[in-house]
């Protein structure tokens, strides 16, 4: 270090410069402690008097061991102090002098100046909030499984609904899958139902009385992702309880690990050792533990890109799949929109106690035109809103229903009675027009690539297969 550059910008006899220092670190989030060569604290953030229910004054010119209900063996900062390693991501749990549970992820680092250790610094972000938020949703979630079938499910294969060839091959393909107990990768666009079928797939299986155990590894930060997944022992860290992890808790059933790429990519690399030995080690213990649970992942991305990127381990992928399921989006299979909107509509007619019996045709020819980025959940989503706005006399589900940004979309259509392409029937119905509109709209796309249907396809934003559909449906050649 060029002391003679640090005294310039830092002199600590001069208070200017002190305060200067002091109230930087204050801005902070991050909570900051720094202890002198004897473990006193020296200095103590703002943000760190907020996550500890403490003053600086209760802290500052004591002892750590003083403050807190920690030795030189539990304290991370004097652990440092003495060995002059810095210790980085830990997650620890301690107990204030006033008996405040506090959760942090630490990294703490020694100051050395001269080759000499003169004291040491950590940087703290709370997560006891997230920690506890996170216990109860998943103390929540088995709940809610526990209340359902025996096994923690909901779903079988009978709540898939559609008649489309391309979704009953794709259950024909899941059953077969299903009774052999290989690990399934499955792939699908959000909201295209990745869960019901883990669900079917464990239900149709040899493994359906096992429990069924399912996390979401995006919605949980790594650092307690990792005790979640495997577990935890008495001592592991300072507040730690022996606590089985979900590999053990879906031993002998099945564990769904949803949005796999969302795990952090060295938490990935124990997860497979893992998955190759059959046998976990909870945080903190010196035992194996055999557990065997089919596994069954998921993404909503293209697991080849993702693993480009860097988000998803290439091993990993290998490992998990073994057998590879794609889901399809709703846009490829528009022939089970009407069945899918009337069970939206009885499910949601017992929900608000309404009579609705149908859509519309006007209403199903617009759900059929939609590109349904958010697919059935979207629709899903679109016939609750339908239901709420329309009458509580009404039996049908109109076009003035829908939600704002599908009406908005397609209220464009409307100009087509001024369009020479139709006429001026003012009075014609929208089916008609929308039917109009769209032949004009392909027969343009086919004419601007020389027929080609691959390329017009593309040109409309849809698939080839469905496209065929429609030419077909509107007779065009």
């Amino acid at each position: 270090m060029d002391h003679t550059l640090y005294n310039y910008y830092f002199n600590f006899s001069d208070r200017h410069s002190l305060k200067l220092l002091y109230s930087a670190l204050n801005v902070l989030d991050d909570g900051v402690h720094v202890i002198n060569e004897n473990g006193v604290t020296v200095f103590y953030s703002k943000a760190l008097e907020l996550m500890e229910n403490y003053k600086a004054e209760d802290v500052i010119g004591k002892h750590i061991s003083k403050a807190y209900k920690l030795d030189e063996e539990s304290s991370i900062l004097l652990r440092v102090l003495k060995t002059g390693k810095p210790v980085t991501n830990y997650r620890t749990t301690y107990y204030t002098e006033k008996g405040i549970e506090i959760n942090l992820i630490t990294s703490t680092y020694p100051i050395i100046i001269d080759n000499k250790i003169i004291g040491a610094v950590s940087v703290n972000n709370d997560i006891t909030t997230s920690k506890h938020l996170i216990d109860k949703v998943i103390d929540l979630q088995k709940q809610l499984y526990s209340n359902l079938k025996k096994n923690g499910t909901r779903y079988t294969f009978d709540d898939i609904i559609g008649i489309s060839p391309t979704i009953t091959n794709t259950v024909k393909l899941a059953k077969r899958i299903a009774v052999n107990l290989s690990p399934v990768l499955i792939y699908g666009e959000t909201g295209t139902g990745k869960e019901i079928f883990a669900q079917s797939i464990h239900n149709y299986s040899l493994k359906s009385k096992g429990p069924f155990v399912a996390i979401n590894c995006a919605a949980i930060p790594a650092t307690l992702l990792e005790s979640a997944l495997f577990g935890t022992i008495k001592g592991a860290f300072t507040g730690a309880e022996d606590k089985a992890g979900l590999f053990e808790e879906a031993d002998k059933g099945t564990l769904f690990l949803d949005e796999i790429s969302s795990m952090d990519i060295s938490l990935q690399g124990k997860l497979l050792r893992v998955i190759e030995s059959k046998t976990v080690r909870r945080l903190g213990g010196e035992k194996d533990i055999k557990v065997n649970p089919r596994i069954i992942s998921a993404l909503n991305s293209d697991p080849q890109i993702e693993i480009k990127i860097n988000k998803l381990r290439k091993d990993l992928y290998y490992r998990l799949a073994v057998v590879y399921l794609t889901i399809p989006p709703l846009r490829e299979r528009t022939e089970d929109i009407s069945h899918l909107v009337q069970f939206f509509i009885q499910l949601t007619n017992k929900i608000m106690n309404k009579k609705i019996k149908t859509a519309s045709p006007e209403v199903i020819d617009i759900f059929q035109q939609h590109d349904w980025p958010g697919n059935v959940r979207e629709l899903q989503h679109a016939v609750e809103h339908a239901m709420n706005y329309s009458e509580d006399t009404a039996v049908s589900l109109e076009a003035n229903h829908l939600p704002p940004h599908i009406i908005k979309k397609f209220s464009k259509l409307t100009v087509i009675n001024s369009n020479p392409v139709f006429g001026n029937k003012r009075n014609e119905p929208l089916k008609q027009c929308l039917l109009k509109f769209e032949h004009e709209m392909i027969k343009n796309a086919l004419d601007n690539n020389n027929g080609n249907i691959t390329r017009a396809a593309k040109e409309l934003g849809i698939s080839r297969q469905n496209l065929q559909k429609k030419l077909k449906k509107l007779d065009i050649t």
